[in-house]
Order: structure tokens, then C-alpha cells, then sequence
């Protein structure tokens, strides 16, 4: 199964430095689709899941409020594995519901991910959950491409060298850096995949290294 060979890679990979950024676009928030809600704090518990058809007070998070970056990742059987990470710097709770919007740039130009419910290395969902995130906490989605040539290529194209990234409920995109911290490029084999925003405990490995 190579999605827990990624997770045994990625925890064994050393996490690394930050992402420049760059914001552009104006920023608005729909409502929030009803899903399973889950809460992340600066110092979070086990998250707490319960059925719910509205995030009670809780706005959807602006992207001008959230810092996105790559913080973690790395190779595991033929795939390379990344983590974007969401911190909510503004001083309310706010909550994300959904996939985030990437467009991988690469010298060859501009691809889009697919949307998958497998949180590469960690579980499977059955629907996006509702992530609450309270100020100075952080929830995470997790992206995945393959490292090796797909079927009739002879190599692969140059890697990805930005993402653009939008987050759930707003129209405000972020550019970072699409190299993976202390390893190399997210490679342009094939289309990347993306997973929905999820609470950081949702994801063990990260837990191991303090994330």
C-alpha cells in the first residue's frame, strides 16, 4: 500500500524551512457545506467529532487571515508526499470546509489537482469534515504526485516550482514554493492530488515531529 510506505518516508524525513509568499485577489467567504465538525486549537486535543448541519458563530476563514506554506513532506514508493499548512492568525475562531484550490507551476505551465478524500499516509474520508481553527492553530491538507514517468513517457516533464493556492470558501490565492522542505521539487509526472482541509491530529506522523 503505498500510501502507508508514505507515511513511514515522511515520518522518517526531517522537517524544514518556510515558504515565501505571495497574496493576490480579493477575499470572500460563502457558507460552509453541513459535514462533521472538527475543532484545533494552538495545543490540540484529540478532536472531538460530531454530526452537524452549521458551524455555530464560527465565520469561514479569510484567506487574507491564514498563513499557507509547505511544512513538511517526502518520498515513499515511487511517490512524493506534501503537506500544506493553514494557520489561522486572526484573533477569532474561523473554520475551512472542503479542498483547497492548487494549480501546480511548472516551466511546462499550469496544472490542476485532483480532489481525492485519501489523506495520503493517514486514513480515508467519507465526506470533507468542518475544521474549526482557533487563533494561532493550524489545519493541514495533504497532496501527493507520483515520482516516476507515467505509462508512454520517456521522462518526466520539469518539476513543479510553484503552487497557487486558494483556500476552501474564499477566492484569495497564495503562491509558495512548491519544493518539498529539505528535499526537492513536488515532481510533474503525473497530476498531483489534493486532500480535503483536515484538524492536525488527523494526520499521525506530523504528531511525531511536533507539528
Amino acid at each position: 500500500m503505498w500510501a502507508a510506505g508514505l507515511a513511514a518516508a515522511i515520518a522518517a524525513s526531517v522537517t524544514g524551512c518556510a515558504q515565501a509568499a505571495l497574496t493576490s485577489g480579493p477575499d470572500t467567504a460563502p457558507p460552509a457545506p453541513s459535514a462533521t465538525t472538527l475543532t484545533v486549537s494552538s495545543s490540540p486535543p484529540e478532536p472531538t467529532t460530531t454530526a452537524s448541519t452549521s458551524v455555530a458563530g464560527t465565520p469561514v476563514c479569510l484567506g487574507s487571515q491564514l498563513k499557507i506554506r509547505m511544512i513538511y513532506g517526502g518520498p515513499a514508493a515511487g511517490t512524493v508526499g506534501g503537506v500544506i499548512g493553514l494557520v489561522n492568525e486572526g484573533t477569532r475562531p474561523c473554520h475551512l470546509a472542503g479542498w483547497p484550490t492548487v494549480v501546480a507551476v511548472s516551466p511546462a505551465g499550469n496544472a490542476p489537482a485532483e480532489r481525492t478524500l485519501n489523506v495520503f499516509g493517514a486514513t480515508t474520508l467519507t465526506a470533507p469534515p468542518v475544521v474549526t481553527i482557533k487563533p494561532g492553530a493550524r489545519a493541514v491538507a495533504v497532496l501527493a504526485a507520483h515520482d516516476q514517468p507515467a505509462p508512454g513517457q520517456a521522462k518526466c516533464p520539469p518539476a513543479y516550482r510553484r503552487l497557487l493556492i486558494t483556500p476552501p470558501g474564499s477566492t484569495r490565492t497564495t503562491a509558495v514554493s512548491a519544493r518539498i522542505p529539505n528535499f526537492t521539487y513536488l515532481p510533474a509526472c503525473t497530476p498531483i492530488q489534493v486532500s480535503p482541509v483536515v484538524p492536525v491530529p488527523a494526520v499521525p506522523y506530523l504528531r511525531l515531529h511536533h507539528l
